[in-house]
């Protein structure tokens, strides 16, 4: 009989657990008009919901964090869901992505939470860094609450010598992101933190 106990237990704290993982659900099908038209005008776009249990409503909260020769230049709070009208939060907050540079110097990215609140941050870069877009979330991946993740970051490849560049494996040194400098050489970039939490 206590073994019965222990058992029913432990497997109501199992579907305690799975009940607060977070998923990501995507519908990124793409005409053959819209993939040559990403490549055309060179830009990343993303378009998807991050997901929890019916009934939970779900906020998350974006840092912006800002590395400089492998020290913490700047920090800040990019987004945070909880300024959002409670009429259109849920379990799930849809995101969309759009990133491009713009010019020689000049990267922008673009956050739509919701499908109502856009922020836009544009980027003052040096003219040869060539800058780009990388998100480390993924449809496999199931994230936690309370728990920080890397979301993305806007990033450079190596410059080997005129005109040949080399891309870092960002995704096998992820959990990493704060020595970027020391592994990659990287002496500039900016990562997105995200953190799910209850309403």
């Amino acid at each position: 009989m206590k073994r019965l106990f222990l058992l029913s237990l432990l497997f109501a704290n199992i579907s305690v657990v799975f009940a607060q993982e977070i998923t990501i659900e995507a519908d990124m099908t793409e005409t053959k008009f819209e993939r040559t038209l990403k490549i055309f005008e060179g830009y990343t776009y993303y378009d998807f919901e991050f997901v929890t249990e019916e009934g939970v409503t779900l906020d998350i909260e974006i840092i912006e964090k800002e590395f400089v020769n492998g020290k913490l230049e700047k920090e800040k709070v990019y987004f945070d869901s909880k300024n959002m009208p409670t009429a259109l939060k849920s379990n799930a907050v849809p995101v969309t992505i759009l990133a491009k540079s713009i010019s020689d110097d000049t990267y922008k990215m673009l956050y739509r939470f919701y499908n109502a609140q856009t922020i836009s941050r544009l980027f003052d870069l040096n003219r040869e860094d060539m800058y780009d877009f990388k998100i480390f979330v993924g449809m496999g991946g199931k994230y936690t609450f309370d728990k920080t993740y890397l979301f993305s970051a806007i990033v450079k490849p190596i410059k080997i010598s005129e005109n040949t560049y080399r891309d870092c494996d960002f995704s096998l040194e992820m959990d990493k992101y704060d020595q970027w400098y020391e592994i990659f050489g990287i002496d500039r970039y900016f990562v997105y933190e995200i953190k799910f939490y209850k309403g």
